[in-house]
């Protein structure tokens, strides 16, 4: 307050320009419904972090065998690799919907898992289809080798017959394995991700629409 010719002038409040630009702050009751909504979003994230890293390994395998398909081409070789890339891919497009919540992101994810695990399967039954123990037997023993081996017939003899006995063994041992370990990893992933959903829908329940458009916009 200051006095100038008679006249009392009033001196204005400062203002806090810094806090009107701040706009209104939270108050306590919905900070904790964010720290509620946090706990319940925790699965969820963890199941996009493990699409995220899932898939990006799965494209990257893909694409590292693309190279061997080029030098040695073959229908079954394409076919796996473009699946494996393509389910690669789908993953980790399906992460992004299973960070937002989204109910479809666990049905995606758990039917991308089946559909690799079809395509690993279709490509073993092929190999194992079309096996022969002939082509072993000249990719083993090249015409130099066999010309030799020619001279010593009991020594090519027993060669062919464990070449015979053995590949069968080998290669349908192998790609059993495969399936049934690609039936143990992408059966349960496809498990892990259909059982998402829930967590999803617990978490979409039970948390205000503006806190998840919050985590979406801040992409936590």
């Amino acid at each position: 307050m200051a006095l100038l010719g008679g006249t009392v002038l009033v001196a204005e409040p400062e203002r806090n320009e810094a806090a009107e630009e701040a706009g209104p702050t939270l108050t306590e009751a919905q900070y904790d419904e964010v720290r509620q909504a946090v706990r319940a979003r925790r699965r969820v994230k963890g199941a996009a972090r493990t699409a995220l890293l899932s898939g990006a390994i799965t494209l990257a395998i893909g694409v590292l065998a693309a190279p061997f398909v080029a030098v040695w081409p073959s229908a079954s070789g394409a076919l796996i690799v473009l699946g494996v890339s393509a389910a690669g891919a789908v993953e980790l497009v399906a992460s992004q919907r299973m960070r937002r919540a989204e109910p479809s992101a666990a049905r995606l994810l758990g039917a991308n898992q089946l559909a690799l695990l079809g395509v690993v399967a279709l490509y073993c039954v092929i190999q194992m289809a079309t096996f022969s123990p002939e082509e072993v037997r000249a990719a083993a023993l090249s015409p130099e080798v066999q010309a030799q081996l020619s001279a010593v017939p009991e020594m090519a003899r027993s060669i062919n017959n464990a070449i015979m006995r053995l590949a069968p063994l080998v290669t349908y041992g192998f790609y059993s394995l495969v399936i049934g370990l690609s039936v143990c990893s992408q059966g349960g992933m496809a498990l892990y991700y259909f059982t998402r959903r829930k967590h999803i829908q617990q978490f979409n329940r039970s948390t205000p629409e503006w806190i998840r458009r919050l985590f979406v916009e801040m992409k936590v």
